[in-house]
């Protein structure tokens, strides 16, 4: 089992957040990032590894016979489904993002990438995020309450940031 999910582990008190959020409660202070003409998504990083090992830890039964060819993809769902479920985040969601460096724009190649045919760019980062919004306003709107965040960032093990989309199904 990878050491950041090890911690996480050890850290977490399986213990569900107040219900406060499912419409009661005001939702955790945020503010939006500048503007840019690709959706951003406020949320998590977390490597496909740590999403199979969190749903191989924590429900087993629930899982394909590892030999499946969609065994990881269905890993993944399953454990995806757990922390939505445990933390009570129904618009809790999965998205790419870009990666790029801290504190630089996302390259013009990497979103032209997105668009074009040929070989990605060396340098290209992406990465999967549990979302807990956008910067779109309707979606800004529904952000969870604080201590749903505190549950989400003792479960994975770090906190939340702001993401660029790579434009997938946005």
């Amino acid at each position: 089992m990878s050491s950041l999910l090890s911690k996480s582990l050890e850290a977490l008190k399986i213990t569900t957040p107040a219900k406060n959020g499912d419409g009661n409660g005001q939702p955790f202070k945020l503010s939006r990032p500048p503007k840019q003409p690709y959706v951003q998504y406020y949320g998590y990083e977390v490597s496909p590894a740590w999403l199979i090992q969190f749903a191989e830890h924590y429900y087993p039964e629930g899982l394909l016979d590892r030999n499946d060819k969609s065994y990881e993809d269905n890993a993944i769902m399953l454990a995806y489904s757990i922390i939505r479920d445990w933390g009570r985040i129904y618009t809790l969601a999965t998205k790419h993002c870009f990666n790029p460096p801290e504190g630089c724009p996302v390259p013009p190649e990497w979103i032209a990438s997105m668009y074009d045919e040929g070989d990605d760019p060396e340098d290209l980062q992406i990465v999967l995020v549990l979302s807990v919004c956008s910067d779109k306003e309707d979606n800004f709107e529904w952000r969870p309450v604080q201590d749903k965040m505190d549950f989400l960032t003792k479960l994975i093990g770090h906190g939340p940031k702001w993401w660029p989309s790579c434009g997938f199904a946005d």
